[in-house]
Parts: C-alpha cells; structure tokens; sequence
C-alpha cells in the first residue's frame, strides 16, 4: 500500500501513524496491496465554507474509496452535538467528493447523470471512545472505536475490480492532475492515426499524468529545505507548480516566491499553479502572495536578485558593471551580482517569503542559492535539480557544500534533517524521463560521454549515481577498469513512441556531399514531416551545431520552406523574445537557445563542424543538449567524412541499446584527457557558451547582444 503524508502535522499524530501501520500490516490481507492512502488530503471546499480534508482517504482497484474520519474525544466529553458535527463533516467531505467524480463521465453508471460506478464507504473512528458505538447508522456510515473493527469492516466490503482507466480518473480528481494542461486537440483524421502526427497525439495525452514518484513530490510539503531531482522531462516544473498551489490553498497567508532561469516558463508555471488550485477552489490564486520571478530582473522585470536589492536599500549592478567586476573575481556576471549583493548588506537580507521554490536548480550558481537560502524563513527553500542538464560539470550536488559560505551559513545536510521528519522524503529522485524515448535518451549519453569513442571524456562517479538517473548497473560496480553494462529499463522511460517505431526510424543519420545537397535533404523531410506525417509546423525544431554558418543554413532553408506555405521561427534573429515556439512555424535555432526547449521532431545539423570535437567536453555537450531536446524523432545530418566518428559512434550504440557497454574508466584518466585538450579553441567554445547562457538569462534586444559578443570578442 502506497502511503501520502503531504504534511509534517502527521509526526505528532499518534493515533494516526498507529492507524496508517496497522493497515499497511494488514494490507495484504485486507486486498489493500495496490491501494493508496492519504493523510489529510485533499483540500475540500464546498463555496465559501472552511476548507476540509479527509483525515484518511484509500483509493482501492479492489474496493473502491474509503473515507475514514478521525477524532480523539473521549466518552466523557462525547456530546450530542458532537456527534451531530462529526456527522456532518463526514457527510460533506463524501458529498464534495461525490460532487468531483460524478463529473467525469467514465466514473457513471452507463445512462446515469447522477450515479457513481465507483462506491464510495465512510467510516467514522473514535480511539479514545469507550463506551458501545452502533456500528452503521442509517445512512450506511460505518463507527468504531478500534481497530480491529476497521479491519472487519473492510473485509467485508465488496471486492470489486476497477479498471486502471477508472483508477487514473479517480487520482486525477483527488491529487489535481486533472488541472495539468492538456495538448491542444490536433485534427488527425482515422486513416492518419498511425502518421507521426496521430502518434505524437496519443504522446501528448501520455505525458499529462502523473506517476507515483511525482505525486508524492508534488504533495509532500516538508518544514524546511527540500531537493527534487530528475532528468530533463521526469516533470520538475509540474511537480513544483502543484506543491505551490497546495501550499497557497492550505497556507492562503504564506508568501510564496517561484523563480526559475528560463524566462519562457513564466507563462508555463502561472497557468500550471492556476489550474492546479482551481482543482480545490473557485477563484484563482492570490497573486500578491505567490510571485512568480525570474532569477536576475531589472527595472521592467521583476526578478529575485533585483528585488532583493530594492528591497534592502541597495542599488542593483548594471550589467556593464556585473561584466567587469565578474572577471576580476573569475565569476559570471550573475554569479558575481548574488554575491556582491550579500557581501554589501553583510548577508544580513530580510526574509521576505514563507517558501521559496527554485526551479532549473542546475542552471545557478552556487551564490543564487546563498541568496534564495537569505530570502526564506525556516530554510524553507524547495529546489529542483537536473541530475544530467549537460555533461559538462557533471559532479554530485553536495548540499553541505553548496550552502556552506563565508558569510557563515553552514551547508545543509538533508539526511540528518530528514531524521525529523520520517514519514516525509526531502530528498526526492524521479527516476522517469517522459521527454525522450529510451532510444534518443541512451544513445545521448553514449555520444556525450563518449562510451564507443576510443577514449571516454565523461564519466558517472559511482553506481549510485546511474541508478539516480533511472539506469540499472547490470555488470560491474563502476570501478576503474570494470567491464560494465548500464542497462535502460523500459518504465523508466515509456514512451510510446519506442512502441510505434523502430530505432532506424527514432534516429536517422544523413552524410551529405556538400552544403547544398543537406539543405535540400531537411528541407524536403521537413515538407514531408508536415504535408504527409501530419506533424504541425511547431512540432518541428531545427538545431545547427555550426556556429559559424548558421545563420546562411537557416536563410537556405527559410527561403525553400516559405515556397511550401511552411514559416520559421529564427530564434538567432532576437534575443529579446520570451517565446521559443511559436504557432504554425517550424524553429530554427542554435544549440545554446534550443537548450530547456523541446520538439517532437528535432533536426541536428552541421555535424560536420565538430571534426575537432571527438575528445572536445564542450563539442560532446553541444550533441547531447541538441539529441535531449527530441520527444519523439530526429535526423542528424552534416558534410563529409569529417563527423565519421559521431556516425560510427551512433551505429555501436544502436547495436548495443537498451544498454552501455563499456570499460570503466578512472576519475584520473578523464582529468589527464581534459588537461591535454586545454587548447585555446575549447576555452572560446566556454566563453562562448558562458556568453549565451548569459545573454539568454538576461533576456537582452540583439544590438545589447552584439555589443557585448564585441567586446568579448575583444578581450
């Protein structure tokens, strides 16, 4: 039996935690082995009434729902109105949640307006009540007083069997998830259901549900600081929109502050908090209490770091200054601004939020978190972490070193607070991808790490670390010098698409003899994509790995796309832009724009600029980013023989999929190979990568950016 404890208030709830061990000891008797229980949740509201929680809510395949409603009086105090309340209380938590579920038609009995399939048993329990209590009244509610009666009670419930489509649909009422966004509804005709188009529509609706490692993110709200950690599409954006709308509806009182590094998820993250709390109220949420920010800001742009300076009397840098003042400390500029900022105050900031949710954790600076960590009560600040954003840094988060600084915070240590609060996880791993098909997500990090290259560039530090990232070590401990297999097991990355496709189709490489002749091969796939697969035009990204002639790739293809009626969106032609896709236009853009960005059908092109990048870290990273940005498809393509080695490397890893084989390398090895390729040309590629990160953040117009790539260009 799963069990969900959302709140810290459960520690102290003896007769509680006694209940929930008792029926996850008699689980498998009761047929509860498959069923959920809840711990207060969810929030219930019947129009302007206070707010009710079920104290225990099981959702059984095998029964149905049970709603148990707990109090502690004793014999003594038991009053007639006591039991008048209680009854009513229990009476309105059954009817609101009747009132949500008789809503979705697959939970009606068939030609019903008005009556549930699924049953729904209420039972009442009194520990500390020691006088005799009827055991059902007439309105078929269940009393007891112990629990061995709650055990004969649901022994004799009816079994049952519910389907797992009814199942979700009941989840999705009680944990919010129906409020996830759906796809818009793509017009696919019945002969086009089994075109890309018609998969990708099925992909969608796929994605917009919850597993049981999101759920018990999203509804565990920890009094103090919490991690959350996952791949790229294991849904961290959703499961900290959700844990703030709880908060909001619980807490209506607590400042909340959500901040994140893209700036294109403002939108994303408002609507998700949005429809997240409406699953529980009438109105929307109380935007004076949650602020949404970016990280930096500026003065028409509300961001943490701007705000914060404000708000403590101190003037914010201008960039120019942040530029110069980085260097001379060997910071980034917002690296450098965060901790400028607490060395000027003395890191004595007021506190001005009840909970701080970080989003794209491993997008900031150590400094940011120092920041964040000031601007929050009681630590707690609620972060999630891409494990593998890039391969690049690729190091373990150690929070007792991220926090710990000179201006004398200690590091956090999240298993020794952990201690606290058993019953509550505040470090959490999604192992599940949803964005990439297992195919394109393998064949990713055999590419960014360079496991079929003669030489490994990167490396995992331990078996812990891949198993982190949903991977099972089938061979090996991942020592130096083991023969190791890492195997990618199925549900951890279920997409559909590996179901519907082959992997020659998932991943289609194309060596072109000129420029010309590549041009002319993504554009007629792209024409075909979206006149005969039925894919829309947004639902195709163009990413050119080469910098240099970028932007006469893209004028190419803009030019022999727009005499099909098919319209691009040049992400290089404005830095100024919050939106990334754009409706009916296919994306055309850099791998530093394209990354936390994603499409169905990815295009990677340029391959052959990267003839110097079979040992190159940064090379490796600009492939894997470009490849983990494909839900479903994509077609890789360059010049020549000069990427001949990312083909051959391709081709072994789609022999060996669904696993990794390879010798271990040592920490030493890998440390040696980056010294011998510390050549001019990889520190460019950093600055260059270090410049876009930073122009991105900011979100500044083009000339703003090419001033500064002048200047850099300078140095």
């Amino acid at each position: 039996m799963e069990v969900i404890i959302p709140f810290t208030s459960y520690n102290n709830d003896e007769k509680a935690v006694e209940l929930v061990d008792y029926l996850k000891n008699k689980s498998e008797i009761l047929g509860l082995n498959e069923a959920t229980l809840y711990y207060k949740f969810p929030a219930l509201r019947e129009f302007d009434e206070e707010l009710l929680h079920p104290d225990f809510l099981i959702v059984s395949p095998n029964h149905g729902i049970i709603i148990i409603q707990k109090d502690e009086i004793t014999s003594r105090l038991a009053t007639e109105d006591f039991f008048d309340e209680i009854y009513e209380k229990t009476d309105s938590v059954y009817s609101i949640l009747l009132s949500k579920l008789i809503k979705i038609s697959n939970l009606r009995k068939k030609r019903t307006r008005n009556e549930l399939k699924i049953p729904i048993y209420t039972i009442v329990y009194l520990p500390n009540y020691t006088d005799t209590i009827s055991e059902v009244d007439e309105d078929n509610n269940f009393w007891t007083n112990n629990l061995n009666k709650i055990d004969q009670i649901i022994s004799s419930l009816p079994t049952i069997a519910i389907s797992p489509a009814e199942i979700g649909d009941i989840f999705s009422v009680i944990d919010g998830t129906r409020g996830m966004p759906r796809p818009n509804k793509r017009e696919i005709k019945k002969e086009d259901e089994e075109t890309k188009g018609g998969i990708l529509s099925n992909l969608e609706l796929q994605i917009a549900k919850f597993d049981k490692q999101q759920k018990v993110a999203a509804l565990t709200i920890v009094d103090g600081p919490q991690r959350i950690r996952g791949m790229a599409g294991s849904g961290k954006t959703v499961v900290l929109a959700m844990k703030a709308a709880l908060i909001h509806i619980e807490n209506p009182e607590a400042k909340i502050l959500y901040t994140f590094y893209t700036k294109s998820l403002y939108d994303q993250v408002k609507q998700l908090i949005t429809r997240f709390y409406r699953m529980s109220e009438d109105h929307d949420p109380d935007w004076d209490k949650i602020h949404i920010q970016h990280a930096w800001g500026g003065k028409n742009l509300p961001g943490v770091y701007y705000n914060a300076c404000i708000s403590n009397n101190t003037n914010p840098l201008p960039l120019t200054d942040a530029n110069v003042q980085a260097a001379k400390f060997k910071m980034k500029p917002f690296e450098f601004v965060c901790y400028d900022l607490l060395s000027r105050t003395k890191a004595n900031l007021k506190p001005a939020y009840d909970y701080l949710l970080l989003d794209e954790g491993q997008d900031f600076p150590r400094t940011f978190y120092w920041l964040c960590r000031k601007l929050v009560k009681n630590d707690r600040l609620i972060w999630a972490y891409d494990e593998l954003q890039n391969i690049l840094n690729i190091e373990i988060q150690e929070t007792m070193q991220l926090f710990n600084n000179e201006f004398g915070d200690e590091g956090i240590n999240l298993e020794e607070l952990a201690q606290h609060h058993p019953h509550q996880n505040n470090d959490i791993v999604l192992h599940k991808s949803y964005r990439n098909p297992r195919e394109i997500l393998l064949i990713s990090h055999a590419l960014g790490f360079g496991v079929y290259n003669d030489k490994m560039v990167q490396r995992l530090e331990d078996k812990d670390h891949w198993i982190d990232l949903g991977y099972d070590v089938q061979l090996g401990n991942c020592q130096e010098g083991e023969q190791t297999i890492i195997h990618r097991p199925e549900q951890n990355s279920p997409s559909i698409i590996s179901n519907h496709y082959k992997m020659n189709e998932i991943i289609t490489t194309y060596v072109a003899d000129n420029f010309n002749e590549e041009v002319e091969w993504v554009t007629k796939s792209i024409i075909n994509d979206i006149q005969k697969d039925k894919l829309l035009p947004e639902d195709v990204m163009v990413i050119c790995l080469d910098d240099r002639n970028a932007r006469r790739y893209f004028s190419m293809l803009s030019n022999i796309l727009a005499k099909e009626n098919i319209y691009v969106n040049n992400v290089l032609e404005s830095y100024g832009g919050d939106t990334f896709i754009l409706p009916n236009k296919t994306t055309l853009t850099s791998v530093y724009r394209a990354k936390g960005n994603e499409a169905a059908m990815v295009y990677i092109i340029g391959a052959d600029s990267l003839i110097n990048g079979r040992y190159d870290i940064v090379s490796r990273n600009k492939i894997f980013t470009a490849f983990t940005r494909a839900k479903a498809w994509i077609k890789f393509s360059g010049v020549g023989k000069h990427f001949d080695y990312i083909i051959n490397e391709i081709n072994v890893a789609k022999e060996k999929f669904p696993n990794l084989e390879f010798t271990y390398p040592g920490s030493e090895e890998i440390k040696t190979l980056r010294r011998e390729l510390a050549k001019e040309n990889e520190k460019k590629n950093r600055d260059l990568a270090a410049l876009m990160d930073t122009l991105d953040g900011g979100g500044f117009d083009r000339e703003t950016a090419l001033k500064l790539l002048q200047g850099e260009n300078e140095k």
